[in-house]
């Protein structure tokens, strides 16, 4: 079993039952109805330079070796050591120099669109929140500059509310998250806010406490 502080990668929308769902092939770089992720034969190679400060020595050392899975919509983790896990889910979600990767990840069948990065969300172990602002402000300032220019203000505004109230963020929506715990549950809704088809998080539970912990869990479910 895994445990809370595992990646995880989460296929945001709802599993079809009937059939494997396609891709929208009037757009390659659009990622459109159900999304499901698969990674075949994925192997990861790094170059590392000697610590040596008189022999600058590189060497390539490999971090992953013949890994496949599948990960289908709904709440998935990624299990094994904690350097392996983060690699892994750094891979998958196309935030690693591709040049030392091989195999083949696809999404819906597909081959991962040149702007995946774009299309996914990516939640980090270390929170990339600005402690200067609120809650609020934090993610309104992602849902405005990130979310496209289709969607309306009303429409921008109903997602930031319904983000803070899932998140239990409403009654400290207007506090700057200095403690860890706020900055974590920030970050999380400065992604979900965005509602793309695929989301990626590195230990979201780091930091919380057990029922903070529940209430994101359920939340990513």
């Amino acid at each position: 079993m895994s445990s809370n502080n595992d990646p995880v990668a989460i296929p945001m929308i709802e599993k079809n039952p009937n059939d494997l769902p396609g891709m929208d092939t009037s757009d390659p770089d659009t990622l459109t109805g159900e999304a499901v992720l698969s990674f075949h034969n994925i192997s990861y190679r790094e170059t590392v330079q000697s610590s040596f400060p008189f022999c600058k020595k590189t060497e390539e050392k490999e971090t992953l070796s013949n890994i496949n899975g599948i990960m289908r919509p709904g709440l998935n983790a990624i299990m094994g050591t904690d350097r392996s896990r983060s690699w892994l889910l750094d891979v998958l979600a196309a935030r690693k120099d591709p040049r030392g990767l091989s195999g083949d990840i696809l999404i819906n069948g597909k081959p991962r669109p040149a702007n995946f990065k774009c299309i996914s969300g990516y939640v980090p172990r270390k929170d990339v929140v600005m402690c200067t602002v609120t809650v609020r402000d934090n993610i309104e300032f992602s849902a405005a500059l990130r979310l496209p220019m289709t969607v309306t203000k009303d429409e921008r505004r109903r997602r930031i509310d319904e983000v803070l109230e899932l998140l239990h963020l409403d009654e400290v929506a207007n506090v700057k998250p200095r403690s860890k715990e706020l900055r974590k549950r920030t970050s999380i809704a400065m992604e979900l806010v965005i509602e793309h088809p695929i989301l990626f998080l590195d230990k979201p539970t780091t930091g919380l406490d057990l029922r903070t912990t529940t209430d994101v869990i359920s939340v990513l479910r």
